[in-house]
């Protein structure tokens, strides 16, 4: 039977010896040291998938799924008729909110030139992508508020901190 004790401090500037004694001294065998990493705008090596709350909604729905090292990259045209196959559920899930005045077109053309252009995938990859995340991760946020973030790394499997963590609960 293998039993799992774990203990989080601030240790600063204690010195190796100093640790491994105090560790043994409350029943450790073995120390994993792990730091959190935090997502940075601009310019981190990260992913910050964004979600909003419009006026009046109770229900998460996409803001994005942004790049977090550059935007507006070289990359085609947004077009429409390449999210046919998902355009119920974009319309569902990906909504303009009505208090921004612009259309779901606007909208998810926007998305796509500032953001999705520079993540490294096509236009359909890039916004199924991010509707499955919005299913997978919704549930980190709070009810409360109308703003969440949830970040993850480049490969999009790891999560990072986000330095807007107010409405996450991780």
């Amino acid at each position: 039977k293998h039993l799992t004790r774990r203990l989080k401090l601030d240790f600063g500037s204690i010195s190796a010896m100093a640790l491994s004694t105090c560790l043994a001294v409350l029943g450790f065998s073995s120390l994993v040291l792990s730091q959190a990493v935090q997502c940075i705008y601009p310019h981190g090596e990260c992913y910050e998938l964004k979600l909003q709350k419009c006026n009046g909604s109770t229900s998460w729905t996409l803001h994005g799924l942004w790049p977090e090292w550059q935007n507006e990259c070289e990359g085609p045209d947004f077009d429409e008729d390449v999210l046919k196959d998902i355009h119920d559920e974009m319309e569902q899930k990906w909504p303009s909110c009505p208090e921004y005045g612009e259309s779901e077109q606007e909208f998810w053309s926007h998305e796509w030139k500032k953001h999705g252009t520079c993540s490294g995938m096509g236009q359909l990859e890039y916004f199924k992508k991010a509707l499955q995340m919005r299913d997978e991760y919704m549930n980190k946020c709070s009810n409360e508020g109308n703003q969440c973030s949830v970040c993850f790394g480049t490969n999009l499997t790891f999560q990072e901190t986000c330095p807007h963590t107010f409405s996450v609960s991780v």
